[in-house]
């Protein structure tokens, strides 16, 4: 059965923004967040599918001091080799030369593959007309699990702000996720035995339909699976769809684990009422 995968992809963050907003074009985004701000306690939701990339748009917090001199906008991508990060802000302070030419002894980029507190990753920043922009491609190696509720994956902006006597960190909130496993579903979804019921009732899916989708790895050709690797699926069908999905592959490639988990997930069985588990290994 395939395992379904979480981890943090196509982000776009905006420092000093309003409430999240949808996925649109970077320029866009920024020129429409300038000096607003999001929600703190807001976290982002991305699904990860490296088959069909998608962006996820969110906005960077205020800062508690010089609040309308800076916003940023953050985008995490899916691509097949990782998550890829994008940042591009607009710093008044910075642009003024408060702090002279110095861009990285004023502002910084991090990002936790696994959350704060976790090892951390420097996003390089270069100087634009009206900021910077930084860009950092994360590995699905390196975040946690990505199944049900998924990876967590905060990116800190470090926003050194006029008159301030320190850096302060802004932080943007974000699980990834490829959806419920399968072990998660077997739980939600108990067999039930009816005494009462009367008649033959719905028959069961046989061994030969429950198998068919997953009896050749064509379904998942566009996922490079090495030769010499292997992945073994977990799917909890009912009503003819897969309800958790979970993956692994030896030797331990989460992109490639991902990759499956997605095609499986789009795979159609015949209806039925009664939970189904089919295991399969490639």
């Amino acid at each position: 059965m395939l395992r379904p995968y979480a981890a943090v992809l196509a982000l776009s963050v905006a420092a000093c923004g309003g409430s999240g907003a949808s996925a649109v074009a970077p320029s866009a985004v920024s020129a429409s967040m300038v000096h607003s701000c999001g929600d703190a306690d807001r976290v982002h939701h991305h699904e990860l599918d490296p088959n069909e990339p998608g962006e996820t748009v969110a906005m960077v917090p205020c800062a508690k001091s010089g609040a309308d001199d800076y916003s940023g906008v953050v985008h995490v991508e899916s691509e097949s080799d990782g998550l890829h990060v994008t940042i591009d802000a607009t710093d008044d302070d910075f642009n003024e030369g408060v702090f002279g030419s110095d861009l990285k002894g004023r502002d910084a980029v991090l990002v936790y593959p696994k959350g704060r507190g976790a090892k951390a990753v420097e996003v390089d920043l270069t100087r634009t007309k009206s900021g910077y922009h930084g860009q950092k491609v994360i590995s699905y190696d390196e975040l946690d699990s990505l199944n049900d509720e998924g990876a967590k994956v905060e990116v800190g902006v470090f926003d050194h702000d006029d008159g301030a006597a320190a850096h302060e960190e802004l932080h943007v909130q974000v699980t990834v996720s490829a959806g419920e496993s399968c072990e998660k579903a077997i739980d939600e979804n108990p067999q039930v035995i009816d005494g009462n019921a009367q008649g033959p009732g719905v028959p069961d899916l046989t061994d030969d339909q429950l198998a068919g989708p997953v009896q050749s790895s064509t379904f998942f050709s566009k996922c490079p699976l090495s030769d010499s690797a292997h992945a073994n699926i977990c799917v909890a069908v009912k009503e003819g769809v897969p309800l958790g999905v979970s993956v692994r592959v030896s030797p331990t490639n989460k992109g490639v684990a991902a990759c499956i988990d997605r095609a499986t997930r789009k795979l159609r069985w015949p209806a039925n009422a009664k939970l189904d588990v089919v295991h399969q290994t490639f």
